[in-house]
Order: C-alpha cells, then sequence, then structure tokens
C-alpha cells in the first residue's frame, strides 16, 4: 500500500499524459510521436515486448499505445503480463494492429487491453480515445489517492469492491425496436440489470430514483438528437454519475471521436457485436464498481474525521466549523436566535475510579445515545472533551432551549445504567448551561464560539455549584 501510494504522489508530481509508444518499427515509433509530441504529450518509446513491461513498470505512463506484433512477444501477451502486476494493472493500453480481425480484438479485450484498433490508425479517433482514457485515468488516481492517504497511517480500511448486480439503462425512442435490443444484451450480460427510458425520462430522473450504473444511447436517439444527448445527460447532477456509451448507427463511425470528447466512455458501433459489447461495457462497469467503492470508502474517512470514535457524535473540529457558520447566519439575519448547551456528567470521575475505564464508556456511549434521542433534528450534538458535551441549536431561544436541555436531563437519569458483568445499576445526571445569541452579535466568528461557549460555561459552574443534576441559564447565572 505504501508502495502504490508512492507511486501515484509521484505520478502526480511529473507531467501529465506521459504515453509509451510500443513498435518494433522505428519509423511508427517516430511517426506516432511526433504526432503526439504535436498534442504536448510526453512520450516513451520501446520496440519489444520485454522492454515495454519494463519502462511500463519503473517509468509508470500514463497510457500504452501496443502494437500486436512484437519481435519476442505479442501485444496480448504484454497487455496480460501488465494487467498481473499490481503497479501497472491501471495503466489504459490501447493496442492496434494491421491484421485485426474479430478474434484478435475480443481476445485483446478479455486480457484488459482498453481498446484494439486496426491499422491505419485513425488520427481523430485514436486521439479522441487518448483524452477520453486520459481523463478516466486521472478520475480513477484522484479518488485512490484521497482513499490511499489515510490508510497509509491506519486511519481507514481500503475501499472494498460492490458485490452488487449492475444496472444498465438503453435511452432510446421506439420502445418495440429497444425490447428487441435489450433482449439481446441481456443475453450477452445475464449479470445485468437492463431497462429502457426515452431521453426525457432519463433527463428527468430525480433523487428518489435508482440511478442506473450506465446509459447506453442507441442509435435512434443519435439520428433525431445528435451528440447534443451527451452534453445534455452530462450536465445533470444526476445523470452525470452514471457512465455514458453510444451506438452510433450504421455510416456514422467519424461521430466515435467527437463523442469521446463529448465525454463518452466508450463508442459501440450498429450492427451490434454483443460478444463485443459485453467485454467493453463490463470492463466500464467494473472500472466504476471500483470508483464508487473508492468514493465511498472517502466518504467514510470524511465523517470519520469529524466523529469522535468512542461515541460516534461529531467532535470538536466539527462543532468548530459549524459554529462558524451559525455565526454567519446570525451576522446576515438568516438566524435570530442560537442557543449553546454545556453539559457536564455529574462525577463521572467515580465511574471510572471504581470500575475502570471500560466501564466508563460504556456509560459515555450510553449518555450520548440517550441525549441524542432528547435532541430536535436541527440539534448538533459533539462531545467537547472528557464527560463534557456541547449541543448547538440554530433558531432555539432561551424558552427551547430550556425545554431541551430539562429534556436531556430527564432522559440521562430515567433509567440506571448497567456495569457490564457485574449487577451494579448506576444512577447519574448532568449538570446543563445554556446561553442564547441574538442576532445583534456584531463580532467574529471566532469570537462567536468563544463567547457563548464561555457564557453556557459559567452557566454549568453555577448548575454544579447548586447541586447538580439541573439546567442554570446565562441570565440565572448572572443573578
Amino acid at each position: 500500500m505504501r508502495r502504490n501510494l508512492w507511486l501515484t504522489l509521484h505520478g502526480m508530481k511529473r507531467m501529465s499524459g506521459r504515453i509509451l509508444i510500443v513498435d518494433d518499427l522505428s519509423i511508427n515509433r517516430t511517426i506516432l510521436r511526433a504526432k503526439l509530441q504535436a498534442a504536448c504529450y510526453d512520450c516513451l518509446m520501446a520496440d519489444c515486448g520485454q522492454q515495454a513491461i519494463s519502462l511500463a513498470q519503473n517509468e509508470l505512463p500514463d497510457l500504452i499505445l501496443l502494437d500486436y506484433r512484437l519481435p519476442d512477444m505479442d501485444g496480448i501477451d504484454v497487455c496480460q503480463v501488465l494487467r498481473a502486476n499490481s503497479v501497472t494493472r491501471d495503466i489504459p493500453v490501447l493496442l492496434f494492429s494491421a491484421t485485426a480481425d474479430r478474434q484478435q480484438r475480443l481476445k485483446a479485450l478479455q486480457m484488459g487491453a482498453d481498446d484494439f484498433l486496426s491499422k491505419p490508425l485513425d488520427d481523430s479517433y485514436l486521439m479522441g480515445r487518448i483524452r477520453s482514457l486520459l481523463r478516466a485515468q486521472d478520475h480513477r488516481a484522484g479518488a485512490s489517492l484521497r482513499v490511499g492517504m489515510p490508510s497509509v497511517y491506519g486511519m481507514a480500511d481500503g475501499a472494498r469492491p460492490f458485490m452488487q448486480q449492475s444496472r444498465l439503462t438503453v435511452i432510446c425512442n421506439n420502445g418495440t425496436t429497444c425490447a428487441g435490443f435489450c433482449n439481446e444484451l441481456r443475453q450477452a450480460m445475464p449479470e445485468m440489470s437492463c431497462t429502457c427510458l426515452s431521453l426525457q425520462q432519463a433527463l428527468r430522473l430525480d433523487s428518489g430514483a435508482a440511478m442506473p450504473d450506465l446509459f447506453l444511447v442507441s442509435p435512434d436517439v443519435i439520428l433525431q438528437k445528435g451528440l447534443q444527448v451527451i452534453p445534455d445527460l452530462l450536465s445533470r447532477n444526476r445523470t452525470r454519475q452514471a457512465e455514458l456509451c453510444i451506438m452510433l448507427p450504421e455510416g456514422q463511425e467519424l461521430l466515435g471521436a467527437m463523442a469521446l470528447d463529448l465525454g463518452a466512455r466508450e463508442v459501440l458501433h450498429q450492427p451490434l457485436d454483443a460478444e463485443e459489447a459485453h467485454l467493453r461495457l463490463a470492463k466500464i462497469l467494473h472500472q466504476k464498481q471500483r470508483r464508487d467503492a473508492l468514493q465511498q470508502a472517502f466518504e467514510t474517512q470524511l465523517d470519520q474525521a469529524v466523529r469522535d470514535p468512542l461515541t460516534g457524535l461529531f467532535n470538536r473540529r466539527y462543532l468548530g466549523a459549524q459554529m462558524a457558520h451559525v455565526a454567519a447566519d446570525l451576522q446576515s439575519g438568516i438566524l435570530s436566535d442560537c442557543a449553546v448547551l454545556v453539559i457536564d456528567l455529574d462525577h463521572f470521575k467515580t465511574v471510572n475510579d471504581r470500575f475502570g475505564h471500560n466501564a466508563g464508556d460504556d456509560v459515555l456511549t450510553e449518555v450520548a445515545r440517550r441525549m441524542r434521542a432528547a435532541l430536535r433534528n436541527t440539534d448538533i450534538l459533539a462531545r467537547y472533551g472528557g464527560e463534557e458535551f456541547v449541543v448547538v441549536m440554530p433558531g432555539a431561544d432561551s424558552v427551547a432551549a430550556r425545554r431541551v436541555a430539562l429534556r436531556i436531563c430527564r432522559v440521562v437519569h430515567s433509567r440506571p445504567y448497567v456495569v457490564a458483568g457485574s449487577d451494579v445499576q448506576l444512577q447519574l445526571s448532568v449538570s446543563i448551561g445554556v446561553a442564547v445569541q441574538h442576532a445583534a452579535f456584531k463580532g467574529g466568528m471566532s469570537d462567536f464560539a468563544k463567547t457563548i461557549v464561555g457564557k453556557a460555561d459559567d452557566a454549568l459552574r453555577a448548575a454544579k455549584q447548586g447541586g447538580r443534576n439541573r439546567v442554570v441559564t446565562e441570565q440565572t447565572a448572572a443573578a
């Protein structure tokens, strides 16, 4: 894991867009290098399979252009070696051949090639495919880095791939034609759930609808709407989360490069080769599931970063950020009031002293659970430190704040706490100090947190001095 992270960081420091050209003919390598350098790509070159594998492992190119015919091994074998190595397995590979046939193409895709192109190479399509693959590679590298950095320091587990059925939605105009098309896809890809929608239905998908993993735009939609359908789908928050593949009508092959540059991940052609479509779409879906798993892991890490690991409540760092937002809302007039409760668990030290810290941890966890149940949906509960907690109540005046504080006192004291492994039951209580800030507050955002928490803390001390298990507001404390 440490090596992979170093490699990712190393790759981000150097020039983006380094391409390894593998061809046994010097003239072919020179021509390709000239075209790529004109497009501002950095180039490496190899004339055989073993040199290509060595360069890929040591230089970590962003993409590999690989000829099928090499003097020591064919390009498919090279691709297979690259995919078997954890360092090089994610590098995009474009295979090309002067004698490509269907079986070669299918085998290349099975061995992990991202595409298999026929010579002479179509420059426009080649550059479009390179740009598309590099964009996808950058997204994967960024997601891996976000998740990998905390993992190196033991902060989180690595992302795990999803084990769910993939969802494919075909966007079409003709329901009858589409039904036959979907049946063909279902037979080729039984592991996939396939549904049909019109373009209007797809664009109107809302947050309550299950979002597909992949949209496949059928040829009849391309004939009617053109490639405008691609930015239409990718410009919406919901539909841009899915991968996008288009199927070009016969005679429209030249649109492939433009479709890739507009954001399509894959381009299929009529008549549909179901086996080839299966291989291409399955690769895209596998990559998406990995990316989704990384995103889920990243979001989990973000949540862990703002949570207290014992109680699951928000931590002091998160509390400070939220109070800055509240201060801004007070100053702008969005909020008229905000209340803060500072809560202390009475005589908690005796629990640790008598029964040990494990028992104390159990008590804190149960207290946190009870307090959460007593709050409003808009309230923010955080562990402030030790046995102290803070509740921020946006929009609450002193009456509402005192009502919630009294409810917290009741639920904490309502039932005894059982010490694990014994018959001992503890009756515990909390003391609470309440302070309220109105919209007239004119200080800075950092001053707001310090001021209002300080007032609530003064009220808390008064509650303790008054006998504990009670609520004291700042006005009462001052009096």
